[in-house]
């Protein structure tokens, strides 16, 4: 026969068990990583960044990437913000990046496309960004200047921290694996970013 202690405690260790199980699942799903990565084909090219605009949420845009690592050609996709939720890429920190091909080589000659570890200025553009230099408006009335992709810098993260001067931002998590596939891809030097309405 059970006694009051055994059935106490087997409520207790019950409870514990429930405790542990849901903070391991509150765990998983607080963790979860926001990109999704595919391998789509097998050949070496260089790195394509697409963004592409929502303009009925700016802020929920989507980056995607395709990188070459060994032989492998990866889809990287990811949630994306630029600008503050203003559509208007003639306004200067407010606005979104304005369309275009930035690269090292494309006919603008202001644009480029460089991957680096960013140690100085503004404290938000900080850690590993790449610098899409500027690119003109839609409507050729100014440059929109000093334009990077990049994260929260080096704090922490919440989705209000996808808005931005003009610049396109993804979370921290998506920053570190699109980094290391960056990193590690074929012709990293000839990258470029295409940015669509």
């Amino acid at each position: 026969m059970i006694g009051n202690k055994d059935v106490v405690r087997r409520i207790a260790l019950s409870a514990i068990g429930v405790m542990t199980a849901g903070l391991a699942l509150a765990t998983t799903a607080t963790s979860a990583q926001a990109y999704t990565d595919t391998v789509v084909d097998h050949y070496n090219d260089s790195p394509w960044f697409a963004y592409d605009k929502n303009a009925s949420s700016p802020l929920n845009s989507t980056l995607t990437a395709w990188v070459s690592v060994n032989g492998a050609r990866h889809r990287i996709s990811m949630r994306a913000g630029s600008g503050n939720g203003n559509t208007n890429d003639c306004t200067t920190n407010e606005g979104w990046l304005p369309n275009g091909t930035y690269s090292n080589n494309d006919s603008d000659g202001r644009s480029h496309f460089t991957h680096y570890n960013k140690t100085s200025g503004n404290s938000v553009v900080r850690g590993w960004v790449w610098s899409l230099g500027d690119k003109v408006c839609h409507d050729g009335s100014r440059y929109r200047t000093e334009l990077f992709i990049h994260s929260q810098g080096t704090s922490g993260w919440s989705n209000s921290n996808y808005a931005s001067a003009g610049c396109i931002k993804i979370n921290q998590t998506d920053r570190s694996h699109l980094h290391e596939m960056f990193a590690s891809s074929y012709d990293k030097g000839n990258g470029f970013l295409t940015v669509q309405s």
